[in-house]
């Protein structure tokens, strides 16, 4: 007759593999920390939690800045928790609270981005050295820009990056378009310019240049970012649509061309000569308005034809928003 097996004999094989598996945690804790203290001011401590899954450390009062010829950013944080797991050194996710973000682009006079919110989250995967994707999300932000009079604010607001990097240009002649080299999506929901109606907000545009981007200075000489979508919308639905192409100068500014489809002629026109609102109801057809300028500085909308008739317009729709 066979005795009854101890317990322990029983418990052994699952608590040596929690034991291994500890100590390979414990390697990838010490490459997290060590990576993550790169990005912190020297002495900063990390300490790596999350045992058994996941890796995750929190820094409190976090102060880390970037200067050089092309670029100046600042990130300060009243806490900043970041997390990945063990096997997969090419992702990361941070949460933010309290954040202030703020950048520079020191080619282009105005080129600045301060965001102050409570709460963000961020994202990372790298391929190698490439940004394969770059994502933020902020709660209630406050946005300001150097490049715009109006400050914005927003219930939520996103942006996504991702470099696409190419060494080749347009293989049709008459399209001397250059290739891709990064992509930016911006969305929000309830976004304010100044003191503007709530609007939702997506933009989606092209970063592009002769080659792939490996200095801001390069992009400058040459490069353009298309817009290829930015659409504003509110309760009713669609109010314009925005598409342009912006050139650097070569003198510290980016010159902008493009058109605006929208149903609310009038008020876009004010918003872009930095007047008032007007009392409009919208079109029936949307009017196509030409715009030209530089940013900053500011941009002038084609003036509507005054030998046309006035536009029929939709009479049990709501007023057109304000724009700023």
């Amino acid at each position: 007759m066979i005795g009854r097996v101890p317990l322990w004999v029983t418990l052994a094989p699952l608590v040596l593999g929690v034991l291994i598996w500890w100590l390979v945690w414990r390697g990838y804790a010490a490459d997290f920390e060590a990576e993550v203290a790169k990005a912190l001011p020297s002495g900063t401590e990390v300490s790596a939690t999350g045992f058994p899954y996941r890796l995750e450390t929190r820094i409190p009062g976090v102060d880390v800045s970037h200067s050089d010829d092309a670029l100046r950013a600042r990130l300060r944080a009243g806490e900043i928790a970041v997390n990945r797991v063990p096997w997969q050194k090419d992702r990361q996710v941070l949460n933010l609270k309290s954040s202030v973000a703020e950048l520079a682009l020191a080619p282009l006079a105005g080129a600045t981005v301060r965001v102050e919110a409570h709460e963000a989250q961020a994202s990372l995967r790298l391929d190698g050295k490439r940004i394969a994707r770059a994502s933020v999300v902020w709660q209630a932000p406050a946005i300001a820009t150097g490049l715009f009079a109006a400050p914005m604010k927003a219930a939520r607001f996103e942006a996504h990056l991702r470099e696409t990097p190419s060494d080749n240009g347009s293989s049709e002649p008459r399209n001397p378009r250059l290739p891709t080299q990064a992509q930016l999506v911006l969305s929000g929901t309830d976004v304010r310019f100044g003191s503007g109606d709530p609007l939702a907000l997506a933009l989606d545009s092209d970063l592009t240049a002769g080659a792939p981007l490996s200095a801001l200075a390069q992009w400058a000489v040459g490069g353009t970012v298309e817009l290829r979508s930015l659409t504003l919308a509110d309760g009713t639905g669609e109010v314009a649509r925005v598409a342009a192409t912006m050139v650097p100068t070569g003198t510290g500014a980016l010159r902008i061309a493009g058109t605006v489809e929208t149903v609310c002629p009038a008020n876009v026109r004010a918003a872009m000569a930095g007047l008032p609102a007007v009392s409009e109801k919208r079109v029936r057809k949307a009017e196509v308005i030409a715009f030209s300028g530089t940013l900053p500085g500011g941009v002038a909308a084609e003036a509507r034809n005054p030998a046309l008739p006035p536009a029929p317009v939709r009479g049990q729709e709501p007023a057109c928003p304000k724009f700023r």
